[in-house]
């Protein structure tokens, strides 16, 4: 029994690991219709009330390939510079399972008739667990992994700033802040398993071409200790202040058999009223993997809730 113990403390880090050093939290390709996701200091930045509904299947036709879900609400208290925020997400990626819901509070300062400074701070809660089930071993009667389920509740927090006005945005946050601990396990070196710090940056700006298509760029930079560095790279033309149709360039670090990790990206959003947009994105990896599975897909629905019907007259680009 002892070596039956050992053994699942042993696989439990394992997994625990490798889910801190290279999945740690998903990452959407519509980052910047759902810009609270990664920075806090978001929260009421669109003056009314804002939901954003985000769904994304990885490595499509892949059997345990990650999977994530996302719905986000945030909004501005009426009167004064205050955002409040709340979260809801989950995600998985094989054996492994991470299911947590944010608070967020932001406060906004202006900074002159056009421009606005916010600051925000999350606090979050998270369970983090092992499936045994979806684990395929050689003897399914191993006592090591029937009926066991490696579950502990995490709690951490970010923080970040964001600098926006119409046409411009720009912010800079820190995600688990923390670093807490999975605490799945006692095993020799578990506290590794962990939520490492995450660092966003990223802005984009519109400029418009002609009366009827404007431009937007944008760039995201994302680094986790110990993992690779990330850098995404967006062009949207923008139709009529509606149809949103874009592409965009992953670039990551690591080199491996298979390649490198960059891939393209595809990004369509619509808004079907003032209030409803829909979205999608398409991944497609540059690497060998991308023989293996149909690519990366992400759906999006986002609504905006307003008193004053007049707030939503003026195009929302971010």
């Amino acid at each position: 029994m002892k070596q039956f113990k050992a053994l699942l403390g042993t696989v439990v880090f394992v997994i625990c690991s490798l889910f801190s050093y290279s999945q740690q939290d998903a990452g959407f390709s519509m980052y910047f219709f759902n810009p609270l996701y990664i920075n806090p200091a978001y929260a009421g930045s669109r003056e009314f009330l804002s939901g954003t509904l985000v769904a994304r299947n990885q490595w499509a036709g892949m059997s345990g390939a990650p999977s994530s879900q996302s719905l986000t609400i945030h909004s501005a208290l009426p009167n004064l510079k205050v955002g409040l925020g709340l979260q809801i997400y989950n995600d998985n990626a094989g054996p492994m399972h991470n299911t947590g819901i944010n608070l967020t509070y932001a406060y906004h300062i202006t900074v002159n008739d056009k421009t606005k400074l916010s600051i925000g701070i999350t606090g979050m809660f998270n369970n983090i667990s092992v499936g045994w089930s979806s684990i395929n071993i050689e003897k399914p009667a191993d006592p090591a992994f029937i009926g066991n389920t490696a579950m502990s509740w995490v709690g951490d927090a970010s923080t970040g700033i964001y600098l926006y006005k119409a046409r411009f945005y720009m912010g800079l946050s820190v995600n688990h802040l923390l670093q807490s601990r999975f605490g799945l396990t006692h095993a020799p070196g578990a506290d590794l398993a962990k939520f490492y710090r995450q660092y966003h940056f990223n802005t984009g700006f519109v400029v418009p071409l002609n009366e009827i298509i404007d431009f937007r760029p944008s760039l995201l930079i994302k680094y986790v200790n110990a993992a690779p560095t990330v850098a995404e790279v967006n062009g949207t033309f923008i139709f009529y202040e509606r149809l949103f149709v874009g592409a965009g360039y992953r670039i990551g670090k690591r080199i491996n058999m298979s390649g490198s990790d960059n891939m393209l990206i595809g990004i369509l959003e619509f808004e079907i009223t003032p209030n409803v947009r829909i979205g999608y994105s398409y991944d497609y990896y540059l690497n060998q993997t991308g023989a293996y599975n149909s690519g990366t897909h992400e759906f999006m629905l986002g609504w905006d809730i307003s008193r004053n019907r007049t707030q939503l007259s003026s195009p929302r680009f971010f």
